[in-house]
């Protein structure tokens, strides 16, 4: 007898429902897709120890009547596909028909549902059986309970995460779910506390102040653009507001939280010198696309998806994101009296700012009687208060008119700190440079525009460098002499596997030539192109750091000058090539309310 045999169905079943449900989210999140599928507008998820326990979901959607109550809980039972060509134009969430089968497999699981929000029919499953059907009453929609998940799959049971752990995995794809349907109000308790609310009101403003807070919802980009087969939704955070991972930067295809790596990638090296090293911006890509362009089969949640025109996209992206925050204006502003640290958004982050009473310089002063001109009286304290800044304020206002349109706005200089930061102010408040960051900024795209120079001066060398490479290297060498030219190399070959560096562009060290042009390959083999322009930014970074003026060094206002003027110059002044900010802004109410001029 052969050592192969066919598994009973009950086993297959079990395997299958493995991996549909791997922990309480993948079950929220199945039923959230059949909730919105239904057309609900009012979504509310109720757990127990983080879901382990009980998950529950109510929903207002069109329901089901009897015969579809019945036929839900049957193997590959959908309403979403009918045939094999409605696999390749889906516009539903859910459509395999294996979620609430393998779901009742694996728990105790009972649905409720009404058309018409008078008569409604129950069905409960234990563990893949049947226990219970009625007619009963019910509001129209849906409402799902499962009870005590993997009790008859200890294995399974054994994995769990912690509660907190559950509740937080379950919270993040409530979050997603949000995101993506920002018209639809999602409620979610945790052992009979509301712990996540959104109103459905579907602005990305409210939406966004609903999950990240009001300092986020002050700081939105919101654009789009249309391209080739596709439409997308940018809603992204300034550069301010940023994440030490990618959690937080959320695709959304055709109404569906999908993951999909280049894409993401793409957007975050949009962000290349906005942001500091290795910190991701925080928002949300929302793109409309043809069906049949889209895999979704690419693993069982669904999750993964790919795009036949992914690398087009990709590219659009990044330009078009490129674009808008030339136009956006992102001087961070900073409160410095709650100097609040929010965990990965805070500019300061790591940082501490320390205060040093030897620093101030104590001066004996005398006095004179001032006359009075008027008895104090509290009620006109703000009027005068007022006075003062109209006073104050005239003259430079007269000087900001002039810098309409310009990404810097008009900044008088006041003087500096510690011969690192310098001083400005205009009527809106008080602006701190960082120096070294704004010269470094200034001649990084200085000698990024002389290395993007199509027209390469090269230099040839007295001794060439040889090159050893592998055979797939080799390959990619002979097939692109004439790119290699184009940025400034010129190569031979000398035999198998070895050539030789004749020229180099003047940009290029020749102490370090073999390890550039190693990195270039690399990146050729990896792209099918070679793509200089990494290297470029590095390069022009290194060298703008080495070039700038250093902290703790005194500048003259001839300098200041001279540097604001470079700095309003650049496609960028806001950063460092380092993504670190040149300049923050502290307003005026805030300094007023420092001292207590005006009230909180």
């Amino acid at each position: 007898m052969g050592k192969i045999q066919r598994m009973s169905d009950e086993l297959a079943s079990l395997i299958s429902a493995g991996e549909v449900v791997e922990r309480p989210s993948s079950v929220v999140k199945e039923l959230l897709e059949n909730s919105i599928d239904a057309q609900a507008k009012d979504i509310k998820i109720y757990l127990k120890t983080g879901g382990v326990e009980e998950i529950k979901i109510v929903d207002d959607g069109i329901g089901m009547d009897k015969d579809d109550v019945l036929m839900s809980f049957m193997p590959h039972a959908t309403s979403k596909i009918k045939n094999k060509y409605d696999l390749y134009k889906l516009n539903t969430l859910g459509f395999r028909g294996e979620a609430i089968a393998s779901i009742a497999l694996v728990s105790k699981m009972s649905i409720t549902s009404s058309t018409d929000g008078v008569y409604g029919y129950t069905t409960t499953y234990k563990f893949g059986n049947k226990i219970e059907e009625k007619e009963t009453s019910s509001n129209k929609g849906t409402t799902v309970v499962v009870n005590n998940l993997f009790i008859n799959t200890p294995a399974r049971l054994k994995y769990l995460k912690s509660e907190k752990t559950e509740y937080s995995s379950i919270l993040f794809y409530v979050e997603r779910e949000a995101l993506a349907h920002p018209d639809i109000r999602f409620t979610l308790y945790n052992d009979n506390k509301m712990s996540f609310y959104t109103t459905g009101s579907n602005k990305m403003e409210n939406l966004i102040y609903e999950l990240y807070g009001a300092e986020a919802s002050k700081n939105i980009i919101d654009f789009n653009f249309i391209s080739d087969g596709y439409k997308a939704r940018l809603v992204l955070l300034k550069p301010s507001i940023y994440r030490s991972n990618k959690l937080e930067l959320s695709l959304v295809v055709n109404g569906r939280y999908v993951k999909n790596y280049n894409i993401i990638n793409a957007v975050i090296s949009a962000f290349e010198t906005f942001l500091p090293i290795n910190k991701v911006p925080v928002g949300i890509i929302y793109i409309d696309i043809d069906p049949l362009l889209i895999d979704c089969n690419v693993h069982p949640n669904k999750v993964e998806i790919k795009i036949s025109n992914e690398k087009d996209i990709c590219d659009k992206l990044i330009y078009e994101i490129k674009e808008e925050l030339k136009k956006v204006i992102l001087i961070p502003t900073r409160n410095i009296e709650n100097n609040v640290k929010y965990e990965n958004i805070s500019i300061f982050e790591n940082h501490e700012i320390k205060e040093d009473v030897n620093t101030y310089n104590q001066v004996e002063t005398k006095t004179e009687p001032v006359n009075i001109p008027f008895e104090f009286n509290i009620n006109n304290y703000d009027d005068e208060i007022k006075k003062e800044e109209k006073i104050i304020n005239e003259p430079i206002k007269q000087f900001e008119d002039k810098y309409e349109g310009k990404k810097l706005p008009y900044l008088e200089y006041v003087g500096n700190v510690f011969g690192t930061y310098l001083i400005f102010q205009n009527s809106e408040g008080m602006y701190l440079i960082d120096q070294h960051a704004a010269a470094e900024r200034v001649n990084y795209e200085k000698y990024l525009d002389l290395l993007c120079n199509p027209n390469q001066p090269v230099t040839d060398l007295i001794v060439p460098i040889v090159l050893n490479v592998t055979k797939s290297e080799e390959i990619y060498i002979e097939n692109n002499y004439d790119k290699f030219e184009n940025i400034g190399f010129k190569i031979d070959s000398i035999g198998d596997k070895t050539f030789v560096v004749r020229s180099i562009p003047l940009w290029a060290n020749v102490d370090n030539i073999d390890s550039i042009l190693y990195d270039i390959i690399s990146k050729m083999i990896e792209e099918n192109k070679i793509d200089i322009k990494y290297f470029r930014h590095h390069i022009a970074a290194s060298i703008a750091c080495k070039a700038s003026i250093k902290a703790n060094h005194v500048i003259s206002k001839i300098e200041v000058d001279s540097l604001l003027e470079n700095l309003n110059k650049c496609k960028n002044p806001y950063t460092c090539p380092h993504g670190r900010p040149t300049v923050i802004k502290i307003t005026t109410t805030e300094l007023e309310m420092m001292f207590e001029r005006i009230q909180k």
